[in-house]
């Protein structure tokens, strides 16, 4: 198993708690703005078991606790256009139903328990009047399903271990389609009625992948995809962004390939002139966190001892700083002001980070130096999805 440590990232970079909240379970999504603001907050923090509301400082403004504890990712579900939420579990891996909770942590509905195992569940809008739509991929034989916000069955069409879903506006019309994998590894397009309109990616065997900002977007409208390459007769992992239309923007080093299976994404510009693309790779009980300058390079690289998928970059008035959600606490990440290097280079990382209680900050005290060049890719602007 890999063991929590350092691998790359020899620059001044910290990492402090930023919140802790007892009861949340395995943290999946961090969302800045909304529906926080709709609760007096400011940062959302999803986990399987609940979520809480925070303010910029993390103090606590609101929790919600599932009525039905879960153990898979939870993601926020948009009820309607006028920003009323939910939530809607994910990456349910057979174990159990699709579940659409109110914005209270009550059960609003749960899909049919004699369909086959949920493999995986989105939100989202194909009909482009806001009203909230759930597309369910199923494992073997089970196909692919849209339910409406009532949980009623509007489709159900014939595919096979439809590994991973994704609702989005792939042709700027206002409508989301959906976008899965399947058992012969393709990643299809589909549209409201659940017909094939296009596959992405051909000549490439995709299962998992995830919707990320990159530019100057205001919610994800990329596909961040890792694949394998055959290269000088062997294979070569990488991930491979796409635009909403299945083009490909850039590609990037993945330096253990698939031993993850799930992932988030933001850009993120820690100050002027430093700016980064982030992901975050999860599976069971370790993480990694990797950060690539804008010529792909990757300048950090952590391996992290405990489940962490939610990732968002939050705006400070002198950069923005990066928090990752992992089991009931956030962390925050930020590169160390020039006069604190000397001291932190007298720290090795690796000497006491895992002996350290929650409440110090610690220290990544390598020789990380932030590129002065501006990006022609991924920003920071906007947070929701």
């Amino acid at each position: 198993m890999l063991q929590p440590r350092l691998v790359k990232g020899e620059g001044h970079f910290e990492r402090r708690p930023f919140y802790s909240g007892g009861g949340l379970g395995n943290i999946s999504q961090i969302l800045v703005g909304w529906p926080a603001n709709r609760e007096g907050a400011g940062i959302a923090v999803v986990g399987s078991q609940g979520a809480d509301f925070v303010d910029s400082t993390g103090q606590i403004k609101k929790q919600v606790r599932f009525s039905i504890e879960q153990r898979c990712p939870v993601t926020v579900a948009r009820m309607d256009a006028t920003g009323e939420y939910g939530y809607l579990t994910r990456d349910e891996s057979w174990a159990v139903p699709a579940t659409l909770f109110d914005k209270e942590g009550r059960v609003m509905w749960r899909s049919n328990r004699s369909w086959p195992g949920v493999d995986d569940s989105a939100p989202g809008d194909v009909r482009g009047d806001g009203k909230l739509s759930v597309v369910i991929g199923f494992n073997g034989g089970g196909g692919v399903a849209l339910l409406d916000g009532q949980g009623k069955t509007l489709w159900k069409k014939e595919e096979t271990n439809v590994w991973h879903v994704e609702m989005l506006d792939t042709n700027g019309e206002g409508r989301e389609e959906i976008v899965h994998s399947n058992g012969k590894g393709q990643l299809l397009v589909r549209n409201g009625n659940g017909d094939v309109a296009t596959q992405y990616l051909p000549g490439f065997y995709v299962s998992h992948f995830a919707l990320a900002r990159w530019g100057e977007e205001a919610r994800p409208s990329h596909i961040l995809v890792p694949i394998s390459e055959s290269r000088e007769g062997c294979c070569k992992p990488a991930f491979i962004l796409l635009d909403a239309n299945g083009k490909k923007v850039t590609e990037l080093e993945s330096p253990i390939g698939d031993l993850f299976n799930r992932m988030s994404a933001t850009p993120i510009r820690f100050g002027k002139g430093a700016e980064y693309f982030a992901v975050l790779e999860n599976r069971l009980e370790r993480s990694m966190l990797l950060l690539y300058r804008e010529d792909g390079e990757i300048v950090y690289q952590e391996i992290l001892g405990e489940p962490c998928l939610g990732m968002a970059a939050l705006p400070k008035k002198d950069g923005e700083r990066l928090l990752v959600g992992c089991t009931a606490k956030v962390w925050e990440y930020s590169p160390v002001l020039p006069a604190k290097t000397a001291s932190a280079r007298a720290r090795p990382f690796g000497s006491n980070c895992c002996k350290q209680a929650f409440t110090q900050p610690t220290r990544i005290a390598h020789g990380f130096q932030p590129s002065r060049r501006p990006l022609s890719g991924p920003s920071a602007a906007g947070r929701e999805r």
